[in-house]
């Protein structure tokens, strides 16, 4: 895999996800990120769909093995659960629009939400790219345009939310036609490893805090434990129990971020053998201490 500044992969959390309105919009301009989020300029991946709209310069995306440079007017839809790593190819903005994907379903079980499900949870589509040029992108340019203005404008109409919701929902419609009547401009995902690897990193997320073995992680993706080997070197540059250890610290950062439980109640709810364990394997990434950091990011807020 291509070095890239910060790429071991990060699971980029949502900070709004159990808010009553969840959607992140990241307005990134001058090498900086606002509201911060720590995907930014990783390589990372998140549950929600994404859309991202060029607002100067060029910008430089790359989805699993595919990489693109998308410039002013331009728009990347990046579907959900896809490594990818966005950087400034020229001095650039844009924003970045990180929908869940039940802002798009209106309920469970419903038609609608069926139609979501058939493309989020499809592993062989990763994206695809809309460009100002081409005729049949513009009704995703547009609407894309229209989200952008309504979002960021100085005044907020009466039902914002709703007005803001709705346009979501158009710029789906539109996107999901375009995926569904062509295929030529698709970022494509079409490799198994893609899936098998999917399928060990979803495993790895949803029980790192709990001791695993290689059998364990291999047996999630129905692969040999040499197949897990190759599949984690090849994407994340790391083995799988070397990508579980920094798995655990970054959850670990994020917990200190968010709630109030000691250093040791942390280690412990992230699988550390103890906490002087954690505190060690903290530093030796971080370059300082749980405690340390834990000041250092409420002294920012």
């Amino acid at each position: 895999m291509k070095s890239y500044p910060n790429d071991t992969p990060v699971y980029s959390h949502n900070p709004y996800h159990d808010t009553r309105f969840p959607l992140l919009v990241l307005d990134v301009k001058h090498k900086a990120c606002i509201p911060f989020n720590e995907g930014f300029r990783h390589l990372h991946w998140h549950e929600e769909l994404q859309f991202v709209y060029i607002k100067k310069g060029v910008v430089h995306f790359k989805l699993w093995e595919q990489e693109f440079d998308l410039s002013r007017g331009c728009c990347m839809f990046i579907n959900r659960n896809v490594l990818h790593y966005i950087a400034e190819k020229e001095d650039c903005s844009y924003h970045s629009f990180l929908i869940p994907k039940n802002f798009l379903g209106f309920f469970k079980g419903s038609i609608m939400e069926e139609m979501v499900l058939r493309i989020v949870e499809n592993p062989f589509i990763s994206g695809q790219c809309f460009w100002p040029e081409k005729k049949e992108d513009q009704a995703v340019l547009r609407i894309i345009r229209d989200l952008d203005d309504l979002y960021f404008q100085e005044k907020r109409p009466p039902n914002w939310e709703y007005r803001v919701s709705l346009k979501l929902n158009e710029l789906w419609l539109e996107t999901a036609t375009a995926l569904g009547d062509t295929e030529k401009d698709l970022i494509p995902a079409g490799e198994r490893d893609h899936e098998r690897i999917q399928k060990l990193l979803d495993f790895v997320h949803r029980n790192y805090d709990r001791k695993l073995t290689l059998k364990e992680i291999s047996a999630s993706a129905n692969v040999s434990p040499t197949e897990t080997l190759r599949c984690f070197k090849k994407y994340t540059g790391y083995s799988p129990y070397q990508y579980l250890q920094n798995y655990r610290l970054h959850a670990a950062a994020a917990l200190l971020e968010t709630i109030g439980d000691s250093v040791t109640e942390i280690a412990m709810k992230t699988c550390f053998p103890s906490a002087s364990a954690f505190i060690a394997s903290f530093r030796r990434a971080y370059g300082m201490t749980p405690g340390r950091y834990r000041e250092e990011k409420q002294n920012r807020k």
